[in-house]
């Protein structure tokens, strides 16, 4: 089996020999953990409940990086908060996670904004193209750029965001692929939803596609056998 950085430096190989290549990766749990805006949602909502539930918010605080689930409905499971304050949780999280603020939590998969930036030194452009709608454009862009990722300008890096909150991410994905194709040639993706990087590998045949091995919603989605599996950018 190949490497992790043989197959980060092969797809940097094909970036540096295709005319007008582009490099498209998703941002939460891809280039982004939400790890930590998850916890800060968890702390908020312990602090707001202290007073009436003291045993459950300890619960919450209790709660480590590594025991998050995907879904917050499935954390406050975990961790045996009661139904009506697990329901209280979710619209609690609901309200706040999209939110620019909260974006700002967000730490770096590692190795992804050397990565992003790499790209562009060989020649190509970095997508990025992400379920986050244009409501979360002012908190995306600034997480970016505090995070050392390459400028989306538009030009050597460019941020393709959803229209509208309630558009599908699968569906809103798979329009955007044929925009992509008429932007020059996707030579590689990566995404952490198995589902969505099979869209690639279907429009793109010949790129290099990767597949976060972070969180994803567990829909029961095989990757196509072509995909690569990394744990994050570092090389």
């Amino acid at each position: 089996m190949s490497s992790q950085k043989a197959l980060l430096d092969a797809l940097l190989q094909d970036v540096s020999a295709q005319p007008n290549a582009i490099v498209v990766f998703d941002l939460d749990d891809t280039l982004f953990s939400t790890a930590d805006r998850h916890l800060r949602i968890l702390a908020e909502f312990a602090a707001a409940i202290e007073t009436q539930n003291a045993r459950a918010a300890g619960l919450l605080r209790a709660i480590a990086r590594e025991q998050l689930r995907y879904a917050i409905a499935d954390t406050a499971k975990d961790a045996g908060l009661e139904e009506k304050l697990a329901k209280d949780l979710r619209d609690f999280w609901f309200a706040r996670f999209f939110k620019n603020p909260y974006l700002l939590e967000d730490s770096i998969i590692p190795g992804g904004p050397e990565f992003a930036g790499e790209v562009i030194a060989r020649g190509g452009r970095s997508f990025y193209m992400t379920g986050r709608d244009e409501g979360m454009r002012e908190g995306t862009e600034a997480s970016l750029l505090r995070h050392g990722f390459p400028d989306p300008d538009g030009k050597a890096a460019t941020l393709i965001l959803k229209p509208r909150f309630d558009a599908p991410d699968f569906a809103f994905k798979n329009e955007a692929l044929h925009r992509l194709a008429e932007m020059g040639t996707v030579v590689g993706s990566f995404e952490n939803e198995p589902a969505h990087v099979n869209l690639f590998v279907e429009r793109f045949p010949k790129g290099r596609h990767f597949l976060l091995e972070t969180k994803h919603s567990g829909k029961p989605v095989a990757p196509h056998p072509s995909v690569f599996r990394i744990k994050d950018f570092q090389r």
